[in-house]
């Protein structure tokens, strides 16, 4: 329960100092795709690192998939987790963390339809409210925002989708029992997925930063202080997400759901006083209705889930008992 605490405790500085240090780089060194691109490539090779150091001081071989099941399984998260964080940074050179961190909460709408499409999920009564309720409150908190800017809103948006399909496609091969990428280790997964996902985001990134940067006035920011503040971030991401594999097998979705909705209002607080963000009153009524829908769908999934484990520990002798529970988990979750 430390060990948990501790690692909680770590990924809250990791989140909210890796959002605020690249919107503060972005204003300066306007790439943000070439940004996110060098933070890719720094993990590979921290991790790579990390990985090289763990098998010698603990010996033994860390594991390794074959192509095959990396095409199958895992270029599918790595592609949609590379523009989820390409977009995302992309859309903060264009709003606020504010803006930016609510947008983006909607990605949790986009994992309840591909839930359901994927039959991960059934569409129930409790889903339907507190997804309507996360959907009203994101409008209301857009409405008539004065440092709304449409383009950044739509990569954000994008950006929640890509989210939606990555962590959907996720749970879908980790709930499979005979997957072949079953994988324990945090720095085994970066190292896995990281290729993927460099290699998703270079033409995005030439695409659209490629003439821009070529003509870029290096006078304002000297190559050094670039490579030097693209590491930090890199090395921060890295960080962040390894205490977020550790948080997702130490304990459930329902604890990471709680601890992101956690994350975000100290998020919106820290941006309304760092950077000045306007809050008006109709903004804070949505807010208040996206962290209640939040709220709603974590709580529900935690009555589902004591449902479960209590017809776990009901014998074979109580069938009459089971079949009830069991409707209860239909009705409520």
């Amino acid at each position: 329960m430390i060990q948990l605490l501790f690692v909680a405790f770590l990924y809250y500085p990791l989140s909210i100092g890796l959002t605020f240090f690249q919107k503060q780089f972005i204003k300066t060194f306007h790439f943000p795709l070439f940004i996110v691109a060098g933070h890719y490539l720094t993990k590979l090779v921290v991790g790579y690192i990390s990985r090289f150091f763990l098998e010698w001081k603990r010996g033994g071989k860390k594991v390794r998939l074959p192509i095959k099941d990396q095409v199958r399984y895992l270029i599918p998260i790595g592609v949609c987790a590379s523009f989820d964080i390409g977009l995302s940074n992309w859309a903060l050179e264009y709003v606020t963390v504010t803006l930016y961190t609510m947008a983006k909460s909607s990605s949790i709408l986009f994992i309840f339809l591909f839930s359901i499409f994927l039959k991960l999920e059934r569409w129930r009564t409790s889903l339907a409210i507190s997804s309507s309720l996360i959907a009203i409150g994101l409008f209301l908190f857009t409405w008539r925002l004065t440092q709304l800017d449409v383009l950044g809103l739509f990569l954000v948006e994008l950006a929640a989708l890509c989210t939606g399909i990555r962590w959907t496609v996720s749970q879908l091969v980790m709930q499979q029992d005979e997957s072949a990428t079953t994988i324990r280790n945090p720095i085994d997964m970066i190292v896995h997925v990281q290729p993927w996902m460099i290699l998703a985001i270079l033409p995005l990134a030439w695409v659209f930063e490629g003439n821009d940067i070529q003509e870029y006035n290096y006078s304002i920011i000297s190559l050094s202080t670039i490579f030097l503040n693209i590491f930090i971030g890199g090395v921060l991401a890295f960080l962040m997400e390894v205490t977020e594999y550790i948080l997702l097998l130490k304990t459930s979705g329902i604890t990471l759901n709680i601890l992101g909705i956690i994350k975000e209002l100290i998020t919106l607080l820290l941006a309304h006083y760092v950077h000045h963000d306007k809050l008006s009153t109709i903004n804070a009524v949505g807010l208040t209705l996206c962290v209640v829908g939040m709220l709603l769908h974590a709580l529900t999934k935690q009555r589902k889930n004591l449902h479960i484990n209590r017809i776990g520990n009901i014998s074979t002798n109580g069938d009459d008992e089971k079949r009830l529970l069991m409707s209860e988990v239909g009705d409520t979750a």
